[in-house]
């Protein structure tokens, strides 16, 4: 939980690793990789008209909410088939229920990916896993055809000391 100013570095970092993690390999891969993976943090913004927009994130601090995104780009010559997009959700974040593109499945810990909600038994009955608990999303990619990106999104609330 975070109680003072966080730095976007850190929250980033743990994105990454946790992104490292969940594919088997750096979360920012090059180009020489069949598919690299592009990481960006962008922060909500809303102006005096009460209009919203999503800036790049030079620093956070608890109760932002940041749009987490990650492009997906085929480095290769042909189509790439059934590629997994997975995003972490970073620790000390909680997720807001918004991603794009729809259709994305959840982990609770980045390694077991189900529909959304995803669902627990508590004393015998099947409820609900809140959203603080979600870890990781993951999008079925059917194809990605040469030269071509994808980008997946989530939204997520930075932490405050009693979150």
């Amino acid at each position: 939980m975070l109680n003072k100013r966080t730095t976007l570095k850190k929250l980033m970092m743990g994105l990454m690793l946790a992104g490292g993690a969940a594919h088997g390999m750096a979360a920012a891969t090059t180009s020489n990789e069949p598919v690299s993976i592009q990481l960006k943090a962008f922060k909500k913004v809303v102006d005096s008209k009460g209009n919203a927009q999503f800036k790049a994130a030079d620093s956070i601090k608890p109760q932002d909410v940041i749009e987490y995104r990650a492009t997906y780009t085929n480095n290769t010559t042909h189509s790439i088939k059934s590629l997994k997009a997975t995003l972490p959700i970073p620790a000390d974040t909680q997720y807001l229920g918004n991603s794009l593109p729809s259709g994305a499945l959840a982990s609770t810990d980045g390694v077991n990916f189900a529909a959304m909600p995803l669902k627990k038994k508590v004393d015998g009955k099947l409820v609900n896993v809140p959203l603080k608990e979600y870890r990781a999303l993951q999008w079925q990619i059917m194809e990605l055809p040469a030269k071509k990106t994808v980008t997946v999104s989530a939204q997520a609330k930075v932490n405050a000391s009693n979150d």
